[in-house]
């Protein structure tokens, strides 16, 4: 049974790890010019819709996700897959968005404010998430124990929210 376990364990790292591998591809190619995401979608560009999906996605399923675990414990597995791969999805277009942002050209180019600090939040996000969910076997020591992780990964959601409510309000034009 136990390899079994491990086997799913290293499809879902196989997975999550193909997952980071596309979003960097994605990435560049937006930067390189080969992908456009400035098109417009309604009033808004395409890039915009990208990261108001991965966005609502985290901000709405990380508190559910501790509901729903405590609520349904026998569906747990499934949540986390839900949680993990949801998350890595929406990292994928919330970079979609920020790699468009960074593609800009000079005279249009963003004012980066709390977006630098939004997407290195997402970044540590995914790190930490990585970690706790597939370990780090060479993080393993009393300065950086799972309980630290779990800590830090918390806080992180924590920074999250308020990055993205100043953003948002920022660029509305309130603060």
């Amino acid at each position: 049974m136990r390899s079994v376990q491990a086997s799913h364990v290293n499809v879902r790292l196989l997975l999550a790890v193909c997952l980071l591998i596309i979003t960097a591809i994605v990435m560049a190619a937006i930067m390189l010019d080969i992908i456009s995401v400035g098109f417009l979608v309604g009033p808004y560009r395409f890039s915009h819709w990208m990261t108001w999906i991965g966005t609502t996605f985290v901000a709405v399923y990380a508190p559910a996700y501790h509901v729903l675990k405590r609520r349904y414990p026998k569906r747990s597995e499934v949540l986390l897959d839900v949680h993990n791969f949801g998350f890595l999805m929406a990292f994928l277009l919330i970079s979609i968005h920020f790699a468009g942002q960074m593609s800009r050209p000079p005279q249009a180019f963003p004012d980066l404010g709390e977006g630098i600090a939004l997407y290195a939040t997402m970044v540590l996000l995914v790190s930490t998430g990585m970690i706790q969910r597939f370990g780090a076997h060479g993080l393993k020591g009393k300065a950086y124990s799972p309980r630290t992780n779990r800590a830090v990964h918390a806080s992180l959601l924590s920074a999250f929210y308020i990055v993205i409510i100043v953003h948002v309000l920022g660029n509305l034009g309130f603060l």
